[in-house]
């Protein structure tokens, strides 16, 4: 079950932060210098992205094994 959610976690986390770039580089006029730089932010969302959909993922599958038994 962990093993399950960990690989099932990359998915939304690189979604997150392929969004987060785009919608980033497209709208750079929104940003001042008081944000990180890019990378940075990146990386941010990267962490913490995965360690929710995991999080989450591995609720998700707790729940499905109570409810089969």
């Amino acid at each position: 079950m962990i093993k399950k959610a960990l690989i099932n976690a990359i998915g939304p986390t690189v979604g997150l932060v392929i969004g987060n770039v785009l919608f980033r580089l497209t709208n750079s006029h929104l940003f001042n210098e008081t944000w990180p730089p890019i990378f940075m932010q990146a990386l941010l969302y990267l962490v913490v992205g995965y360690a929710v959909s995991f999080a989450v993922i591995l609720f998700i599958e707790w729940v499905k094994s109570k409810t089969r038994t």
